[in-house]
């Protein structure tokens, strides 16, 4: 795309990026540090060779196994910042973005976003993109609303960035409120004016030797086949129970439930909660977030040129799995427990009777967030109340988890009256949102934070 003159392309990150983005991250740590995820380590520590080849070989990955799109943003032909389509997952995804400072209101960072959504939009066939901003970054938000998305919810200690955790907006876009062009042709259309692209280069900056990138490498690949393990490490076994109510326990699956859930979920065509395997895209081209990257790169004008690399087949569910079979690769693949695709599954007896299942999911590893879904049949109230009680109780205090969402429709009331009385807040309503049944319409969200 062309903007004031100059060409701005979308592309894969390359190790030889490193030493303009080591760069220009060091020199506007100022303006980056407090809205960027906090961490033990330097600024300094936090972009070094090890740590840029682990994030080239990882949107790699994620590129091809559809968990993340991650993108250099290049001006002119030199590095400019970074954009992101993450969290991929039901036809969703969540944007992220960081731009050098000495390009700010010239718009290319907009321009990267109307590109992303186009993207996401017209070739990865979502139908909704978020955001996360936080209130204090004004620029960003205002810049937001000017693309089309609207702020939905005020998301309580959702991100720990700058040392603390802060609250954060959610903004979303629907696909259908894309203007008939675009987003990028309506993002071009309002700045055909405005001065010229700034130019220059970063200061010149230490490269990667091959040996150091070598290193890299392979503790990269080392630590991708110690997660591959992963399953074959069983999370340790879950008993939870309420003094209160010592008829319902909160128990790690057994073989033996299988044909109970069977029994629950097919028969009477109950909707089990979707794993999270099957709200994930199937094939090469996405993936989550870290706060900017994403892909699609474009020729000068308005000719657009899709490349191999950023072309994702996003299969969505259209539908709950069901059988046997399916809880068999469900039981086995959850054995990691939360960090597992399917997060930590847990069987809800009453009486002695399996009745239900309790599940926190999508972990988030840098913010500690994680989600809740619990089902019974029959519908027992009093009894998901409990459990959810008990599963909040262990996500914070055993499991460490900062944050506690669920997505509820706006006409259950029974499921927002359980909420309120777990200490729960209805933070806002996502429009056109796939819950964690696969049902695809409004959703409030409702979350709880740890005390601190």
């Amino acid at each position: 795309m062309r903007l004031h003159g100059a060409s701005v392309v979308l592309r894969p990150p390359r190790i030889g990026d490193f030493a303009e983005w080591r760069c220009i991250r060091l020199r506007d740590q100022r303006l980056i540090e407090p809205f960027w995820t906090s961490s033990p380590l330097s600024w300094p520590e936090r972009h070094t060779g090890k740590l840029w080849v682990r994030e080239v070989f990882d949107a790699r990955s994620d590129a091809r196994t559809g968990r993340r799109l991650g993108a250099v943003i290049e001006v002119d032909g030199r590095f400019a910042g970074q954009i992101e389509l993450g969290s991929l997952s039901a036809g969703t995804g969540e944007l992220g973005i960081w731009v050098d400072a000495t390009l700010a209101r010239h718009g290319v960072g907009g321009l990267a976003v109307a590109m992303m959504l186009d993207f996401g939009f017209q070739v990865a066939g979502l139908h909704r993109i978020t955001a996360p901003i936080s209130p204090a970054n004004h620029g960003t938000s205002a810049g937001a609303a000017a693309l089309g998305l609207r702020r939905e919810a005020r998301m309580a200690r959702y991100f720990d960035a700058g040392g603390q955790r802060r609250d954060h907006d959610l903004w979303a876009i629907l696909a259908s409120d894309l203007p008939a062009g675009g987003a990028t042709e309506g993002w071009l259309t309002r700045h055909t004016e405005g001065a010229p692209m700034p130019q220059g280069t970063p200061e010149p900056a230490a490269t990667l030797s091959h040996w150091s990138i070598a290193v890299a490498v392979g503790r990269y690949y080392a630590g991708r086949v110690r997660h591959l393990l992963d399953p074959l490490r069983a999370a340790d076994r879950v008993r939870l129970t309420d003094p209160a109510h010592p008829e319902v326990v909160l128990r790690t699956r057994r073989w033996s439930d299988r044909t109970q859930w069977s029994r629950l979920t097919a028969p009477t065509g109950h909707r089990a909660p979707l794993p999270a395997r099957w709200l994930r895209p199937t094939a090469p081209g996405a993936d989550t977030r870290r706060s900017e990257r994403t892909a699609a790169q474009t020729r000068p004008h308005r000719t657009r040129t899709i490349p191999r690399w950023s072309r994702p087949t996003l299969g969505v569910a259209a539908g709950p799995p069901s059988g046997s079979a399916h809880w068999i690769r469900e039981f086995l693949c959850a054995r990691a427990g939360l960090s597992s695709p399917a997060g930590l599954v847990l069987a809800v007896e009453l009486d002695g009777n399996y009745i239900g299942e309790a599940r926190l999911f999508g972990l988030d590893m840098f913010d500690r967030n994680a989600h809740l879904n619990v089902w019974t049949h029959p519908p027992r109230p009093r009894v998901r109340e409990t459990v959810q009680r008990l599963l909040i109780a262990y996500g914070f205090d055993t499991l460490g988890l900062r944050r506690i969402a669920t997505e509820i429709a706006p006409a259950d009331a029974v499921s927002a009256e359980i909420a309120t009385r777990v200490g729960m807040l209805r933070e806002g309503r996502m429009r056109d949102h796939t819950g964690p049944t696969g049902h695809r319409a409004d959703h409030d969200l409702w979350a709880i934070t740890r005390p601190e």
